[in-house]
């Protein structure tokens, strides 16, 4: 992976496994259609990816209002620059393959972690704000038992996308999702970025030497 600009460090590789504990997924009804091309290629191949890379790079927050899963604003810039750890990654509640493998992960790292994770706040956003409006994160929030420093937030479609783009996220469709974990230490300019599906355990550790010690 190429270095990129704002202070990137090197690449590490790491062994990649999907979530221990992650939720069966029945894929029987996604198979591809040899007709028509599948919508979920990008997915199924971040999945098999046999590794995941960490690099150091600065995003500038854009200055937006969300909404988050009890209906309240939430000022995106005020929530990531406070004195807590942040871990954030994007998502959407209909994805059947990555999605559900990181929003899993997200629930087994912060249980590894157990009392030393308590300052960690987890933020998921979701890049389908159309669908995935407050009470539709709030029962996806319920689902995997998210605790109360884990927000989930959806906003207007601009405000989704600039978010996006601003961290090197957007990929033009929800199809084309991949895989990203960012983390953020306090008082810090610079994020690490995770590309790759990571398993609990390994972002446990990423968060523990990144954001704890």
């Amino acid at each position: 992976l190429a270095q990129q600009d704002g202070g990137a460090q090197p690449t590490h590789d790491h062994s990649a496994h999907q979530a221990e504990e992650a939720m069966p997924m029945d894929h029987s009804a996604h198979q591809a259609d040899e007709s028509k091309p599948d919508e979920h290629a990008a997915h199924r191949a971040a999945m098999q990816a046999n590794r995941y890379s960490v690099i150091s790079e600065q995003y500038p927050v854009p200055e937006v209002t969300l909404i988050d899963q009890t209906g309240s604003a939430v000022d995106l810039a005020g929530l990531l620059e406070s004195e807590h750890p942040i871990a954030l990654n994007f998502i959407f509640t209909t994805c059947t393959t990555i999605c559900p493998v990181m929003t899993a992960t997200f629930a087994q790292m912060r249980r590894e972690l157990g009392p030393e994770g308590e300052a960690l706040h987890l933020v998921s956003i979701s890049i389908d704000p159309e669908y995935d409006r407050p009470g539709v994160l709030k029962e996806y929030a319920e689902l995997y038992h998210a605790g109360p420093n884990w927000t989930f937030l959806t906003g207007d479609s601009g405000d989704i996308i600039r978010v996006l783009q601003s961290f090197k996220s957007y990929f033009g469709s929800k199809m084309n999702h991949q895989p990203v974990t960012l983390l953020k230490k306090p008082g810090e300019a610079s994020w690490s970025r995770i590309e790759g599906l990571a398993r609990g355990g390994d972002l446990a550790r990423e968060v523990k030497e990144r954001l704890l010690d």
